[in-house]
């Protein structure tokens, strides 16, 4: 049976608007459900009015939409970044008070704005993702997504038996019970994990909830990616090989 012409009509205008928290993650704003959150809150405008509702379809490149009063448009090029994180530098837009910077200060010459694919805390240091990649954020960062990654984490004293057989059976936390995909021994002091969840310090949590607080943490490898001889605080953009990779 045919659509009806009604039916045809209404595909049509489908196809050629896209939902405005999509749109707004084109743009390099933040993660769609973040945009969704910055939507609701009243911080969006299409064709000068304020638009609350995330499922909100627009015409892109017909309609002018502005974020917190300013114009945004989709940035023309993907861009995906690997840095090597050092110590004390935090992973947030907004520059700090303390520290005077960010892990973004460390980015020269990269036009647009950018986001981090999750977080590595202040102290916390190794491989992070940044892009101006909405869709892709937001799939690694889904639990969903089960991307593994690999962290190497010191401690002040001796990991015992007893420790590694609390890490198996899973540790309670106030936000559910802990696990590592896996615990591997590199020598009496330090263990190499690997998480496929991302909760917040959950590896510093976990320890510290067997008494076991961590004294260094860094990641080294999220799925296939690894920061090879990248030192710290530098940065690289990721090869289309690559970007493939972390869509696997």
């Amino acid at each position: 049976m045919n659509k009806s012409a009604d039916s045809e009509t209404r595909d049509s205008a489908l196809e050629t608007t896209e939902k405005l928290a999509k749109y707004l993650a084109r743009c390099g704003i933040a993660a769609r459900r973040k945009c969704e959150d910055y939507i609701r809150a009243g911080w969006v405008r299409v064709d000068g009015v304020i638009v609350d509702t995330p499922e909100t379809r627009i015409k892109a490149g017909v309609q002018r939409v502005e974020f917190r009063g300013k114009e945004v448009t989709p940035q023309a090029e993907s861009l995906y970044i690997m840095i090597h994180k050092p110590k004390g530098i935090l992973v947030t837009n907004q520059s700090s008070r303390e520290t005077g910077s960010t892990v973004f200060d460390l980015i020269d010459g990269v036009p647009g704005r950018l986001f981090s694919v999750g977080r590595l805390d202040r102290d916390t240091t190794g491989l992070l993702i940044l892009t101006n990649d909405g869709a892709l954020a937001q799939k690694l960062a889904h639990p969903s997504s089960e991307k593994e990654k690999e962290y190497l984490v010191e401690f002040d004293r001796p990991v015992n038996a007893g420790h590694l057989k609390k890490l198996e059976r899973g540790v309670l936390l106030d936000d559910g019970v802990s696990r590592f995909k896996a615990v591997k021994r590199t020598n009496s002091q330090e263990l190499e994990v690997i998480l496929t969840e991302g909760r917040k310090r959950q590896i510093r949590r976990t320890f510290k909830a067997i008494d076991l607080p961590v004294k260094e943490l860094h990641r080294q490898r999220i799925g296939k990616l690894t920061l090879g001889k990248l030192k710290v605080g530098e940065w690289r953009k990721l090869s289309k090989n690559e970007v493939a990779m972390l869509l696997e």
